[in-house]
């Protein structure tokens, strides 16, 4: 059972490294120099994360443990990737293309 929903993809603007202050909102991660900034997000169920790869190099992001989403598809610079957290849980995810650059969310009720 997939604990996380595809929201969208596609191109997006230059998004800041931070995250939302509220319970729903968007958490934007930027792919650059070959890692997630920032590796550890504090986030709750219902809110969206969307990561956007500023790297000359593609990128995906692909499930590892805890509370399961589909992956994204390699993606190139200026392009993003967007998920809705659902359920609560520790998830690790990375970038198969890249197998040192990996990240955590915290997902809270």
């Amino acid at each position: 059972m997939s604990a996380l929903a595809l929201a969208a993809c596609g191109a997006n603007s230059s998004p800041p490294a931070t995250q939302a202050t509220g319970p729903v909102g968007t958490i934007h991660v930027v792919m650059k120099n070959i890692s997630f900034n920032p590796p550890t997000l504090h986030a709750k169920v219902g809110q969206t994360v969307t990561w956007t790869n500023r790297d000359d190099a593609p990128h995906n992001v692909t499930h590892v443990s805890g509370p399961n989403f589909a992956p994204a598809p390699t993606f190139t610079n200026g392009h993003s990737f967007t998920i809705r957290l659902t359920r609560p849980g520790t998830i690790t995810y990375r970038c198969t293309i890249h197998p040192g650059m990996r990240a955590t969310i915290l997902v809270v009720p």
